[in-house]
């Protein structure tokens, strides 16, 4: 794709003001759409003032208008397009008034997603916090000074050239896609947060607050940045899973305070609902519909302005944001953010739009709730109580994680671990639940009070070795601390950094041993089909020590966990007996006329083969 349609969103404001009788644009999205060999219809948002009269017509191009529709107050006219079937890539002008809005047709690039699946290990990177490879972009001018790396809420620096200079060591680390934290545009100044109940000032390095879903931030690079980052990726054999936000916007999105629309937000926007998180009332088919529509129509926290997922144009807006998003720049996949506080039916019309457009594509939904059946209602695949099937087929297992943490701080029983998996015949599609030690909201493991570093290998040989698709955060192979409120920084991602964990000799002797585990066990996954596509068995679960097979094509793969600071002993059914070879670990395992004996070394994991 020409860099000329993506330096558009940034100079379009600029380049299309013009006042006649305080006639104004402001912006326009989406700012660009492919061209295809069926004739493609576009909705465009134009924004701005005095624009209940305009007239509006083509100035130069193939693209066709079909219809206008201005909003009272005429802060925004609606104009469909339409790309003529084979149309040659270039620019377009559209005239709104006296006004010349740049626009421009692109080729479609030719490259299909590869979705993401039990095959994947997902590695999560903040950008801001994972590398800096170009200090250029650290503090923008304009704005107020964001970058400071002493403060945690602070910009740290990370941007798309550091991700891109690591891509190789995270292919050599043997995970399979990248997930990014959100790229939009986010606010130039402080903003004020009480969350938590703690006032304090914070920047919004973490993306969750745009304010131009069409416009990238420039602290992390720009679209050809993004663009190359992506391509890189790709030759690497690294997936790409985009962060996009669907259902909400930033604080300092101008729709806070000046929506295209009357219904454009859940409101009244001067006093708006507050989200109740009371998530459950939207599985319970006795739950009343007002406090349903508590968890669907509110604002997180009565601060992120909540978009109305009903109604047609934010439908049409969303839809379009998403596909112009992963179609342009090539993302295999999608994160969406609070899953559950977006109408249904919303994500049924996305996910059908997203396969006609995008075939194949899989989506992973945060659904951050703690129990199995409750989750089990949001995963797509089947129709819920409602006759709805959302159709995202991938959604985060917090209660697997709830599960994992417990045992592996030693407050629980590693029998709650398959207790946790007992609860797999709820979902459509156990195998595509994405499985977590952490993520950027949750505490790491390393920070969690009685996990020890021979616990922190024992809990990445379960992640990596049980169902589902695994997801790592940036520096769990190096027991990277923090977590929640204190999003750390990758040790030698950054200018003077003390050391480098990326190299062995920056690195602690249990970091080293941890990243060493990592990486065995990742590229043990990947050499073996049964650790990714096989069925699971539990074979023993006890106080301190939990076992399982896993079958796939003849093959099959022993995995058995000890936590117990003295060895282990395990008796194996009579289905497994013969000889095994030892893929990970120290295990000694005995063939008896039972079965077989399997001996652990205290806290250690052991991963044996039988078969071919």
């Amino acid at each position: 794709m020409s860099p000329a349609p993506l330096r558009l969103v940034a100079a379009v404001a600029l380049m299309v003001a013009a006042a006649v009788h305080a006639q104004t644009v402001d912006r326009v999205g989406p700012p660009s759409w492919w061209a295809d060999a069926a004739r493609q219809r576009v909705a465009l948002l134009v924004e701005g003032s005095g624009l209940l009269d305009a007239t509006v017509r083509v100035a130069s191009g193939p693209v066709r208008i079909l219809g206008i529709e201005a909003i009272a107050g005429g802060r925004a006219l609606f104009v469909d397009v339409e790309v003529p079937a084979g149309a040659s890539p270039g620019r377009c002008e559209l005239a709104v008034g006296p006004a010349r809005i740049p626009w421009e047709i692109v080729a479609r690039p030719a490259r299909r997603p590869e979705p993401f699946g039990p095959d994947d290990v997902v590695y999560l990177a903040m950008p801001d916090r994972f590398a800096d490879g170009d200090p250029a972009n650290n503090d923008p001018p304009g704005g107020d000074r964001l970058y400071d790396r002493g403060d945690t809420h602070a910009y740290h620096g990370g941007d798309f050239a550091g991700l891109r200079k690591r891509l190789p060591a995270l292919a050599d680390l043997g995970v399979t896609a990248l997930w990014l934290t959100p790229i939009y545009r986010t606010s130039d100044a402080w903003a004020d947060s009480n969350v938590d109940g703690k006032p304090r000032k914070m920047a919004d390095f973490h993306g969750y607050a745009p304010v131009d879903f069409y416009a990238i931030n420039p602290r992390f690079g720009t679209f050809d940045d993004y663009r190359a980052l992506v391509d890189e990726a790709h030759a690497l054999g690294l997936k790409v899973i985009q962060d996009q936000l669907l259902g909400f916007t930033g604080p300092k999105h101008p729709w806070r305070d000046r929506p295209p629309t009357d219904s454009w937000l859940h409101g009244p926007i001067d006093r708006p609902p507050q989200c109740t998180f009371k998530t459950e009332a939207l599985a319970d088919p006795h739950a009343r519909e007002a406090d349903r529509r508590g968890v669907t129509d509110g604002w997180y926290y009565g601060v992120l302005p909540d978009l109305n997922m009903r109604d047609p144009r934010v439908i049409r807006y969303a839809v379009q944001q998403s596909l112009w998003w992963t179609t342009l720049f090539g993302a295999d996949g999608i994160r969406l953010d609070t899953f559950p506080m977006v109408d249904r039916t919303f994500w049924r019309a996305w996910h059908g739009r997203l396969q006609e457009v995008r075939p194949g594509m899989r989506a992973v939904g945060e659904a951050m709730v703690w129990d199995a059946p409750l989750l089990s209602f949001f995963q797509g695949g089947r129709a819920g109580w409602d006759g709805v099937d959302p159709g995202v087929a991938s959604v985060f297992d917090f209660p697997m994680w709830g599960a994992a943490t417990g045992v592996f701080k030693g407050k629980d029983p590693a029998s709650f671990l398959a207790k946790g998996l007992a609860n797999d015949h709820l979902y459509p599609r156990p195998d595509l639940l994405m499985t977590m030690l952490g993520n950027h909201d949750l505490p790491r493991l390393a920070s969690v009070e009685g996990v020890t570093p021979a616990r922190l290998r024992l809990a990445a040989a379960f992640l990596l070795t049980s169902r589902g698709i695994p997801q790592m955060t940036w520096g769990d192979e190096v027991g990277l601390r923090g977590g929640m409120d204190d999003r750390p920084d990758f040790p030698g991602g950054f200018p003077g950094d003390p050391r480098d964990a990326f190299a062995p000799d920056g690195r602690t002797p249990d970091e080293d041993r941890l990243f060493a585990t990592y990486r065995a066990l990742l590229h043990l996954r990947k050499a073996e089909p049964a650790l990714r596509r096989g069925s699971q068995t539990t074979l023993a679960a006890t106080d301190e020590t939990f076992a399982f097979v896993r079958e796939h094509e003849g093959s099959r793969v022993v995995v058995a966990l000890n936590r117990d600071r003295k060895p282990a002993t395990l008796t194996m059914p009579p289905e497994l007996a013969g000889p095994a070879r030892v893929l990970f670990g120290e295990g000694e395992w005995k063939p008896v006329p039972s079965g077989a004996v399997l001996k652990i070394p205290a806290e250690s994991a052991a991963i044996l083969g039988l078969g071919r």
